[in-house]
């Protein structure tokens, strides 16, 4: 993060929530930085267009269809001849108090957060047994660090199993060699609030363009973390936006 890029030649990278955002920022600095990129992402449309623009391999599948992501994580890693990174960054968000919101709502979301998560991790990791600069990392939020308000609440327990899965991830893969981290952001600047009502909606839209950071950062310190050596396993990435932090 000093600069020009570090090197990423040679690496296959596969990038889940591809389509836009942080994942399109992650991509988009990997590419960047020379490694071939697969990207998994539900809407067709942006996907095949950025991978059609960045030359990337793609693959559409819901990461809750546990089933479909796991072949799209197969045949994306058939694509690239194999997976140096697995970055889990697809999430969704959704807001209102524990007991006012359809439960059904946070059943998705944690079959999202959660779920997916497990599945696309469970298809990356024989390939990444095989690697030799294998990187595992997982996107979470300093929501996963505490509770900010109510209506955050149970977005946050999914995050918050980010953080456990990626300490439980850590000890079962690090005798592979596998580096394991959870990154975890403030504010991004994206519209991971858009299936929000539109109450909560304009709440983080407000939030966001106040107290936010550029994805673009996200991007620079997902490459930065794929550069370290091999055999460095940063434990977690927490940032945000100095303007958050009052907050």
């Amino acid at each position: 993060m000093d600069g020009a890029p570090k090197s990423l030649d040679g690496r296959r990278v596969i990038v889940t929530g591809g389509s836009s955002g942080i994942g399109e920022a992650i991509a988009r600095s990997c590419v960047e930085a020379g490694a071939s990129v697969g990207l998994l992402a539900r809407r067709v449309e942006p996907l095949a267009a950025l991978a059609d623009e960045l030359g990337a391999a793609w693959r559409s599948a819901d990461v809750a269809d546990l089933a479909a992501a796991t072949t799209a994580v197969q045949e994306l890693a058939e694509a690239l001849g194999g997976v140096d990174g697995l970055i889990n960054n697809a999430g969704r968000m959704d807001l209102g108090s524990p007991t006012a919101t359809n439960p059904e709502v946070w059943r998705a979301a944690f079959e999202v957060n959660v779920m997916g998560l497990l599945a696309t991790t469970h298809a990356a990791v024989p390939y990444l047994r095989r690697s030799a600069h294998p990187n595992l990392i997982n996107m979470s939020s300093m929501s996963g660090r505490r509770v900010a308000s109510v209506d955050g609440g149970v977005y946050a327990s999914t995050k918050f199993a980010v953080h456990a899965l990626g300490d439980a991830l850590r000890m079962e893969l690090q005798p592979d060699g596998i580096a394991v981290t959870t990154v975890s952001p403030g504010f991004v600047r994206t519209n991971l609030a858009d299936d929000a009502d539109d109450e909560h909606r304009r709440q983080w839209q407000h939030s966001v363009a106040e107290r936010g950071i550029d994805p673009e950062v996200i991007g620079e310190v997902v490459r930065h973390l794929l550069t370290l050596p091999t055999g460095v396993c940063p434990v977690e990435y927490a940032l945000t936006a100095t303007a958050q932090l009052p907050g």
